[in-house]
């Protein structure tokens, strides 16, 4: 199967169907901040080795800056459980992350879809959020969704031009994953995307996500507000 990553800012590996969800990490200089987990990890991949230094005590990891400004991602793997994704942000204005205790959860197999009855669409063409997520600090919101094409046609998303909607306020993605390119007739593909510190309401009421269709002049509108 063949992804597509398009990246807006430092990159970051995602892997799976459906990515895990990033956990933001903020440090500064001189501090550590410590990730503590039900189970001890078992591999740690760090993005930048350079900028960055991780060390494993039993259940915990302990990150620390090598650089007063960087960005990159790690992945936190374990036996039998869920890979965790955090996304490491130093700065000397950061206001640091010194703790924080990680639930793990167990592997869980992909659902299985239902076969349609014959001579019955699978799909419909459009789409709809599957999870919206604010951290506490309203500094990323995460929207995953999906965006399915009946069997008369593919979609060709202009990814480029995503963008999340309040009112008059137009907000780009910092980062977009996105399952294939293109959707292809009676199937779906997901995606997710990442919007750092978005002026909207925290409840999400009003706020849309539009995805421009190469070939087509009306998009694909999303409401983005639902039940959490």
């Amino acid at each position: 199967m063949k992804y597509l990553f398009l990246l807006l800012l430092p990159a970051f590996a995602l892997a799976n169907s459906i990515p895990p969800t990033p956990f933001p990490v903020f440090l500064k200089s001189g501090f550590s901040s410590v990730m503590e987990f039900d189970v001890a990890p078992t591999r740690v991949v760090l993005g930048d080795g350079q900028s960055f230094q991780v060390e494993r005590v039993e259940n915990s990891l302990v990150i620390r800056t090598l650089a007063p400004y960087a960005v990159t991602n790690m992945f936190v793997y374990f036996q039998s459980y869920d890979p965790k994704l955090f996304v490491l942000t130093a700065s000397e204005e950061a206001e640091p992350t010194y703790y924080k205790r990680i639930q793990v959860k167990p592997i869980t197999a992909p659902a299985t879809q239902p076969t349609p009855k014959a001579g019955s669409a699978k799909y419909r063409t459009g789409g709809r959020v599957l999870r919206r997520e604010f951290d506490a600090k309203k500094d990323y919101l995460v929207v995953g969704f999906e965006l399915s094409a009946d069997s008369s046609e593919s979609l060709k998303p202009n990814w480029n031009l995503v963008r999340l909607t309040h009112g008059k306020s137009v907000v780009a993605p910092i980062k977009l994953w996105a399952e294939r390119q293109d959707v292809q007739r009676d199937s779906r593909i997901f995606a997710r995307l990442i919007f750092a510190k978005p002026n909207v309401p925290r409840n999400l009421a009003g706020v849309n996500l539009v995805v421009p269709l190469k070939g087509k002049t009306s998009p694909i509108t999303l409401t983005v507000a639902g039940d959490k």
